[in-house]
């Protein structure tokens, strides 16, 4: 497959494609004898998975050392694969999910004072602009 079709496949553009290969973030792609790059289905996988770690916010760097042994599925498969290899990678994700778990607690506070907002503006309304002033400071305190 070529850049084209890849780009149209990843969301990418073919210049961001190029750049990563440039970067090493993606291994040296094969190239036909005109000298245009032919992506297989596993390299066009892997780099789906590095556009969905970076939509995660992990950063160039962990996505650079995590990629730098480019698509490990097949050597995993056929057990060529070192453990130390997927140990490092099984290490950088766990360390990204601690992140997002994280990032997904304070999201999750952020919701509740929102949601605690829209609380006191929904009976504020239905009040007819008339709360008690008790009812303002409790709900302060909750946020």
């Amino acid at each position: 497959m070529n850049i084209k079709e890849v780009a149209e496949r990843t969301g990418l553009s073919a210049h961001t494609i190029r750049f990563y290969e440039r970067s090493g973030l993606i291994p040296k792609i094969k190239r036909n004898d005109s000298g245009i790059r032919e992506f297989t289905d596993s390299e066009v996988n892997f780099l789906i998975f590095m556009v969905t770690l970076k939509k995660t916010g992990m950063s160039l760097e962990d996505i650079s050392e995590f990629t730098k042994e480019g698509c490990i599925l097949e050597r995993l498969e056929s057990g060529e694969m070192p453990k130390e290899s997927v140990s490092n990678r099984l290490s950088i994700l766990l360390n990204h999910q601690n992140k997002l778990l994280e990032q997904q607690q304070n999201i999750e506070l952020l919701i509740n004072a929102v949601a605690q907002k829209i609380s006191f503006y929904e009976k504020y309304i239905e009040a007819s602009g008339k709360i008690e002033t008790e009812d303002l400071k409790d709900d302060e305190k909750k946020i």
